[in-house]
């Protein structure tokens, strides 16, 4: 429950911002009748307007000139930035709300975002070593431990044997908390299968659809696995069966799944070079 209840409130900090302010913020107490009155209808303006827009980060500038040491409102310049692929720009933003917080929640934030969207393994994994020493392997960022996302970087890296070491981790963890998140299963089975170990990896894709039953990327690298065991008829229809599921949206929904793309994530372009290619041979 502790660990839930910990995953809820970053999800309401990080997708809901505005829900925290009132009347009775902490971060507004200090603020005089006149300046606090502004603040209200800046995040009252702010609300009507896309988070993608000049207009957002405008209102976040006036926030960040009343309380410029609130690292809230840095770390809100940069997150629409990253989703819109300005990834060198929103991290100024996120660096100084770094600069100015006391905890590690934003610093998280940034081990994150460097694994997902910059791709930029190295650094997100120093990252996250350092998260560790302090948080011990109990942290937690975006619905996962640490050792995901350290798995994550790992398997990009095709560092396989340490990538399968984090991922097992981050099992165990969810069997502690009474629950195997379906992609970390799937990543498990990922990495058998560049190993080539097909059939390991076709035992962790059966227990990630046992999850997630139409996770049509999961079936996808089931079938190309059987396909390197020679069981071609099974599956050659275990692929057209993937790529139905894909095409009505049963793939990756993680919460930042919609902006960029995840590590082995299946495009429309490798099902058609798949369903081509493997008549005559195996991808």
């Amino acid at each position: 429950m502790k660990i839930r209840m910990k995953i809820i409130f970053k999800v309401l900090i990080l997708f809901f911002p505005f829900l925290l302010f009132s009347q009775n913020s902490s971060m507004i107490k200090e603020l005089d009748g006149a300046q606090k009155k502004i603040f209200l209808e800046l995040i009252t303006n702010d609300a009507k307007v896309s988070l993608f827009s000049i207009q957002h980060q405008l209102y976040l500038d006036s926030l960040i000139a009343i309380l410029p040491k609130e690292p809230f409102f840095w770390q809100q310049k940069a997150m629409p930035l990253f989703k819109q692929k300005k990834y060198e720009l929103g991290m100024k933003y996120l660096d100084k709300a770094i600069e100015l917080d006391p905890t590690d929640h934003y610093r998280e934030y940034r081990a994150f975002i460097k694994c997902v969207f910059q791709k930029n393994y190295s650094e997100s994994l120093e990252e996250f070593n350092y998260l560790t020493k302090i948080n011990g392997d109990d942290g937690v960022i975006m619905d996962h431990p640490y050792s995901f996302w350290m798995g994550l970087c790992y398997l990009q890296l095709n560092e396989f044997d340490k990538a399968k070491n984090f991922i097992e981790k981050s099992i165990v963890f969810g069997q502690k908390n009474n629950f195997v998140n379906p992609y970390e299963l799937f990543y498990l089975g990922i990495i058998e299968y560049e190993k080539e170990n097909y059939q390991n990896a076709i035992n962790n894709f059966n227990k990630s659809l046992e999850q997630y039953e139409n996770f049509s990327d999961a079936k996808y690298y089931k079938a190309l696995s059987l396909l390197n065991l020679n069981k071609k008829e099974e599956g050659q229809i275990l692929l057209l069966e993937a790529n139905n599921d894909f095409k009505n949206g049963f793939t990756f929904n993680e919460g930042n799944s919609l902006y960029e793309q995840f590590p082995y994530q299946v495009s429309n372009f490798m099902y058609m070079f798949a369903t081509g290619y493997q008549k005559s041979e195996i991808p």
